[in-house]
């Protein structure tokens, strides 16, 4: 399975980005409900945001939204002091999301390699670079 970071789903939602050019027909994909926040964050603030709001929902119903579940939250924490330990803290929403990435064994799809490749153990792909 693959999840795809908010970057990624921006510029699918801008269509930007071809999901035909890297999907398979039978590929599942996924989000996490961060990212679900993140996007909706953002399309409120559009000036655009009921045009924004119904894309969204169009394209939630085409990929699975993984929740931040207890296994996740227990993976964040043990990451979050892992990291403060190494010096390499991430933002919060990252960690949470790389926490359900894991949790999921999973392959995460995003531009921000330089935040992700901190987190041991995450695999990342980057379809915009």
């Amino acid at each position: 399975m693959r999840i795809l970071d908010s970057d990624h789903c921006i510029d699918i939602l801008r269509g930007r980005l071809d999901l035909r050019e890297h999907v398979k027909p039978d590929e599942e994909l996924a989000i996490t409900a961060i990212s679900v926040g993140e996007l909706t964050h953002g399309a409120h603030r559009s000036v655009r945001s009921e045009e924004n709001l119904t894309r969204l929902d169009a394209f939630l119903a085409a990929v699975a939204v993984l929740p931040f579940d207890e296994r996740s939250a227990r993976r964040f924490g043990y990451l979050k002091a892992h990291l403060e330990r190494e010096g390499g803290v991430i933002g919060d929403l990252d960690l949470q999301i790389a926490s359900v990435v894991l949790e999921n064994n999973a392959l995460l799809l995003t531009h921000n390699q330089e935040h992700f490749r901190r987190v041991p153990g995450l695999g990342t792909e980057d379809w915009l670079a």
